[in-house]
Parts: structure tokens; C-alpha cells; sequence
């Protein structure tokens, strides 16, 4: 290993490579069906600052959330700090360029997915 490691060390990568290397992935498949609407609705809600990326509690349809049971809230929480943890990334790479790169297309995938199994179970408790 320290043979190859010494071989390569002073190694310089070519600027056309390390430009193809900068490039964000990307899927030219593009979103799956209803997730881009989903993603500008959340970009959206975040610039009006409905939806705060810091705050869990902003997540909530209120209406729907004060019902649950408080087991059941708990885990509207848990999953909350989940989705906001995910909605940051989300805005972070949005802000870099606003396309829709592999990256966010997976991230809202991951947010739509949870959203969704969430309130199969207890009713539309996000905004999102």
C-alpha cells in the first residue's frame, strides 16, 4: 500500500478531469411524477418563511397535529426533526445554483417518502 501511495503522491490530476470531477451528479431521468411540484412548493413555503428549516414546530398542520395522542405527537416530532434536518440540505443545494441535481431530486424523494408514510398512518400533519 505505501508503494502505491509513494507512486502517486505527487500526482496532478488534468484540469479537464478535474473539471468533469466537479460537476454535480445528475439523473436525466429527471423527478419521479408530483416531486417537482412537491420541491417548489417547499422552496415556496421557505422563502415566505411558512416552512423554517430550523424550527420542527413550522412543519405542522395544527389542525390535524393537536389531535393526535401524545405517543402520536411524539412521533410527529421525532419524524419533524427528521424532514427539517433533510428540508436544510435541501436549501443549502438549492441556493447553490437552483437546479434540480441528483442530489436534491434524492433528498426530495427521502422527504417526500417519509412525509408521505407518516400520514398514511395519522392524516396530513405537515404542511409540506
Amino acid at each position: 500500500m505505501d508503494d502505491l501511495i509513494k507512486k502517486y503522491e505527487n500526482h496532478q490530476v488534468d484540469e479537464k478531469t478535474q473539471q468533469m470531477l466537479n460537476q454535480a451528479a445528475t439523473d436525466d431521468t429527471g423527478f419521479n411524477e408530483g416531486h417537482e411540484e412537491f420541491l417548489k412548493k417547499l422552496i415556496e413555503q421557505l422563502k415566505s418563511g411558512q416552512v423554517n428549516p430550523l424550527e420542527p414546530t413550522s412543519l405542522y398542520n395544527h389542525a390535524v397535529y393537536d389531535q393526535l395522542s401524545e405517543e402520536d405527537q411524539e412521533k410527529a416530532d421525532l419524524t419533524a426533526v427528521n424532514l427539517v434536518s433533510i428540508i436544510r440540505q435541501i436549501e443549502k443545494l438549492w441556493a447553490l445554483d437552483q437546479k434540480a441535481t441528483f442530489q436534491i431530486q434524492n433528498l426530495v424523494e427521502t422527504v417526500f417518502q417519509m412525509k408521505s408514510k407518516f400520514e398514511q398512518e395519522y392524516g396530513d400533519v405537515y404542511v409540506i
